[in-house]
């Protein structure tokens, strides 16, 4: 949702934080989610819109942005979960893209109580992977 009355919010997740509670913002990629949030609310978690997986492929422009989300959040202290992943495909490029944990069909439908997750076979096999630019950490320098 859009944040109306940013300055209180702020205020709030705050004192929210330091009561040991993390943020997530959900669906990074759509509707009113904006890059914007994730260096103002400071959130612990950004899962990334399904929007931004569905037919994820490597040497495309897309997997180039994600990869670059990706780096982002890591830069600024968030984990990254890519959402709706359906694909053995698009789990490769969301792994290749530094994505730290995904969700979708292909790995669990949802469920209660919570069911085994199945990493796909295919995942097993060794490929070569592609290189991927990762940003230097803070306060350290790239030789």
């Amino acid at each position: 949702m859009p944040l109306s009355h940013f300055r209180l919010c702020q205020t709030i997740l705050s004192e929210v934080r330091d009561r040991g509670i993390f943020l997530v913002v959900d669906d990074l990629g759509a509707g009113y989610s904006n890059l914007k949030y994730i260096a103002d609310l400071h959130p612990r978690i950004v899962k990334l819109d399904r929007g931004l997986v569905a037919g994820l492929a490597h040497d495309t422009r897309m997997f180039k942005l994600v990869s670059a989300i990706v780096v982002l959040c890591q830069d600024l202290d968030a984990v990254v979960v890519a959402e709706g992943i359906e694909t053995v495909d698009e789990l490769r490029a969301v792994v290749d893209a530094g994505a730290t944990y995904g969700q979708g069909y292909l790995l669990a439908r949802p469920a209660f109580p919570p069911p085994p997750v199945a990493w796909p076979s295919v995942m097993e096999e060794p490929r070569e992977r592609p290189t991927r630019r990762v940003a230097p950490k803070k306060g350290r320098r790239r030789p």
